[in-house]
């Protein structure tokens, strides 16, 4: 311990301003602004190629945001999700009811059609009604709607021109999420400058991140809290913790809380990794060593318990939850431990022999390898099996290089295996909540939630895997395999967009 402690000093001497806030961005290379580039431009396209209200629940995250910009407060969850008069006219002729959840439907398609949708739309702008997207998201906290109240008031005009604006700041937030993840990388990989593009631009290009932050939806934001995050969290783990980079950390995690209930599985992951640091840097179990992950874990929660406070006292909302109706618990309904761990070893993995199978047999097929490999609009704009399959062949590559890679360095991964459990409590505790909060949803509904977005705050460590893969190809072949690595995820992207586009246009 004293031996790591006195690497550790040597290696802060080395790198003096590395926990201050600018450090975190300072001289940040070339490549990871293009990458950040790429990331707003790609999110940008899909926004424009995805018809209005084709993201999973846009519809209601456009009506909290109209509700807190006409009202000033945020939406009060209920049993129904209630529209404004100007976006109910926008759904109506969008044939959004018609459209969602049936792929041999599309929307506008004739000029009577698209004359008929300009003329309503000019007409009816009444924007205070409706309660704001109550039951899909009314629950969830507001930093994200409140951000989308700057466009949403900027743009004016019609319900779709607000929109369109407002899709633009979240595929900015794109970019931000691949700048951290860029950083991150930096920080895993200090010696091997090129995989930090390689891994950047593999989560830029990914295309179920990219048409997500091409639309309305919270989980953008979400991203680039949890990017944010664990690139501070690489850099303590890296550099050591100081003050300043407590701040920051806790800072990240009070913006993902702010933005999404989910994130509170991150919580236990940062904890242990703040606690960890903590005892290296003071080489003994003290009070001292406390000091800094108490900082950061105070920075985090206070935000949220205000806004909670807020909730309860002011706004009249649930203390915390996502909607009182999809995942508040009736009388009747008792979860189990016993039943809570057989559901989330399913909700990812094949059900063991004897266990009851309520999400079928290979549910991790259909959420995970398909989910990642491309489902879009809700969830029903897929690729023919052949693909999924297919994909089975690059991805099997990419973990079997990234192995390989591992395995040369274990003597590297031994001296770094804080940091590994650290990336593995953090990825375990998010992955356990998002499985629980869906475990107490099939309580009350028997369906299964499952979709891969929600997975994607961790998709740093897939730029991790890439980046690991291209160096596994030894140092004779890195470079080709890190380009072809680039080359099939644009490739993954483009065929992606055209799938959409034959989904809605053909």
């Amino acid at each position: 311990m004293a031996a790591g402690a006195h690497e550790l000093t040597r290696a802060r001497v080395a790198a003096p301003q590395g926990g201050r806030p600018r450090g975190l961005l300072a001289r940040v290379p070339l490549a990871a602004w293009a990458c950040a580039l790429v990331a707003i431009l790609n999110a940008a396209a899909w926004s424009l190629l995805t018809p209005p209200f084709a993201v999973p629940d846009e519809q209601s995250h456009y009506a909290y945001a109209e509700y807190l910009a006409e009202h000033g407060r945020p939406p009060v969850p209920a049993a129904e999700d209630l529209y404004s008069a100007s976006q109910t006219v926008a759904l109506r002729d969008l044939r959004f009811e018609a459209t969602r959840f049936v792929p041999a439907n599309v929307g506008v398609w004739t000029a009577f059609e698209q004359a008929r949708l300009q003329a309503d739309l000019r007409t009816h702008r009444e924007r205070a009604g409706g309660n704001g997207g109550a039951k899909a998201v009314g629950g969830e906290p507001p930093l994200y709607y409140a951000l989308q109240t700057i466009p949403y008031r900027l743009a004016g005009g019609t319900v779709l021109d607000r929109l369109a604006l407002m899709r633009l700041a979240s595929a900015l937030l794109a970019g931000v999420t691949v700048l951290f993840s860029f950083l991150f990388l930096r920080e895993l990989l200090p010696g091997v400058p090129w995989a930090w593009t390689v891994g950047a631009l593999g989560v830029a290009l990914q295309p179920l991140f990219a048409f997500v932050s091409g639309g309305v939806n919270s989980d953008a934001l979400l991203y680039a809290a949890a990017a944010a995050l664990l690139c501070g969290l690489a850099r303590a783990l890296r550099r050591g913790l100081t003050p300043a980079l407590a701040v920051a950390i806790g800072s990240a995690t009070a913006i993902a809380l702010l933005t999404k209930y989910n994130a509170l599985g991150l919580l236990p992951g940062v904890a242990l990794a703040l606690v960890a640091v903590g005892l290296r840097q003071e080489g003994a179990l003290r009070a001292r060593a406390l000091r800094l992950p108490a900082l950061a874990l105070a920075v985090a929660l206070a935000p949220m318990l205000l806004a909670m406070a807020l909730d309860v006292t002011l706004w009249h909302r649930p203390a915390i939850g996502a909607s009182s109706s999809e995942f508040a618990l009736r009388a009747d309904i008792r979860p189990t431990l016993l039943g809570g761990l057989s559901y989330a070893w399913q909700f990812y993995a094949i059900p063991l022999p004897g266990m009851e199978a309520p999400l079928g047999p290979l549910p991790f097929w259909e959420a995970w390898i398909e989910g990642f490999v491309g489902l879009f609009g809700w969830v029903e704009t897929e690729w023919r099996p052949w693909v999924y399959q297919l994909a089975l062949v690059p991805l099997a590559a990419v973990l079997a290089l990234a192995g390989r890679a591992l395995l040369a360095r274990r003597d590297a991964l031994r001296r770094r295996r804080l940091e590994l459990l650290v990336y593995a409590l953090l990825a375990g505790s998010f992955m356990l909540f998002v499985a629980g909060a869906s475990y107490v949803v099939h309580l009350r509904t028997h369906a299964n939630v499952a979709q891969a977005r929600y997975l994607l705050p961790l998709l740093p460590l897939w730029g991790a895997l890439l980046a690991l893969a291209a160096r596994g190809a030894g140092r004779r072949w890195a470079p080709v395999v890190g380009s072809a690595i680039v080359v099939l995820a644009l490739a993954h992207d483009v065929f992606a967009q055209l799938l959409v586009v034959s989904r809605y246009y053909a």
